[in-house]
């Protein structure tokens, strides 16, 4: 399994935001007084790491750079309907781009959370015809 970490203003925060607003799971969280300040949230079978935007992670230089060139992609299992996690997103304002069929055979949408960019698809039917 690959798992990202993403540099966050406030793990706990965003956290929040994942799981309250847009219906990620809370998979776990350090206590916020540790030394290793992360939470870590899940949406289907995969999972997402929220560090905190130090220094050592996201230097000051690369912070108006944050996500540059990288998008997470999400691909949800096909018991997943990703209807409601679209509805979701969408009303928490995070959605930059409609659910729709890709060419690639996938519905999909794309969001930006937190700064950093997301591709949430889900295969298509075996037995949907374009």
């Amino acid at each position: 399994m690959l798992s990202v970490f993403l540099a966050c203003d406030d793990p706990y925060r965003s956290a929040e935001l994942f799981t309250t607003r847009l219906g990620w799971r809370l998979l776990f969280a350090t206590p916020p007084d540790s030394d290793d300040r992360l939470a870590c949230v899940g949406l289907g079978d995969a999972e997402v790491l929220l560090g905190t935007a130090d220094e050592q992670f996201l230097p000051a230089a690369s912070r108006s750079h944050r996500g540059a060139g990288v998008t997470v992609y999400l691909r949800l299992p096909v018991s997943e309907p990703i209807e409601p996690v679209h509805a979701r997103h969408a009303d928490a304002g995070v959605v930059t781009a409609p659910l729709s069929e890709r060419a690639w055979g996938e519905t999909a949408f794309d969001a930006e959370i937190e700064g950093y960019r997301f591709l949430i698809a889900q295969p298509l039917p075996p037995t949907h015809q374009p």
